[in-house]
């Protein structure tokens, strides 16, 4: 079990939130015409996680059905597979801290901490960032529609969309594109996502997936390969 996960355990278990004030970030002030979603952080678990009825290619469904998470889950490298991925992982929490030129995302899963430039959506060569270490989660660049951020993200290595329960093993090619819609509704932060993929899929994949406000603060997941277990997902 990662570090995370045990420290997490042991609060629930004894119902002890700290207080030390220390431990606590200091929130910047949203910029003007930014809609909040840093001003709370966000855990796993505001409501009912979606996915729409896909279909895929011949070449997508044997890649699935030819899975085997012993060896080809990403997870047990300690990488993520892909965003929608990052976003199912139960009980860890995401901290989102908006900035005028920029939007970071620090998920707790992995350690994951997604620095990523505000764009206009019209250029035809945005300038896009990466997250060292994990080639599968491409090269993103956002922006603001409205009361939503939007997160697209290209140039991704093969992955997997997610390697979890019964989906365990949906492909992700470099031909990948995602987007990424996240927007608050109160103590919900919701994820909505579609994912572009000619080569495993004949339709966009679409997730839903929800978040609720917490007061946890952002912890150090610690993973290392040599302890990641290995676990059947399906």
């Amino acid at each position: 079990m990662n570090v995370t996960a045990v420290a997490r355990s042991l609060a629930l278990a004894t119902l002890v939130l700290s207080t030390d004030a220390s431990a606590q970030r200091v929130i910047p002030p949203v910029p003007a015409g930014q809609p909040d979603l840093s001003s709370k952080n966000w855990i796993a678990g505001g409501g009912r996680t979606e996915f729409n009825d896909f279909v895929y290619t011949a070449d997508g469904k044997k890649r699935f059905d030819a899975y085997d998470f012993k060896k080809d889950d990403p997870a047990y490298g300690c990488i993520g597979a892909s965003w929608t991925r990052i976003y199912l992982n139960p009980n860890v929490v995401i901290q989102i801290t908006q900035k005028v030129d920029s939007v970071r995302l620090q998920y707790e899963w992995m350690d994951i901490d997604r620095l990523v430039p505000l764009v206009d959506p019209t250029s035809a060569n945005p300038r896009r960032s990466n997250v060292p270490g994990h080639p599968a989660l491409g090269y993103s660049a956002a922006w603001y529609d409205g009361d939503t951020l939007v997160i697209d993200t290209i140039d991704m290595e093969p992955g997997y969309v997610t390697t979890m329960v019964e989906r365990a093993g949906m492909p992700q090619s470099r031909r990948m594109h995602t987007v990424e819609r996240l927007s608050r509704q109160g103590n919900v932060l919701t994820i909505a996502t579609t994912h572009l993929d000619p080569a495993n899929y004949r339709t966009p994949v679409e997730t839903v997936i929800r978040y609720q406000a917490t007061d946890w603060e952002l912890m150090k997941y610690g993973c290392t390969p040599e302890e990641a277990a290995v676990v059947a997902p399906r």
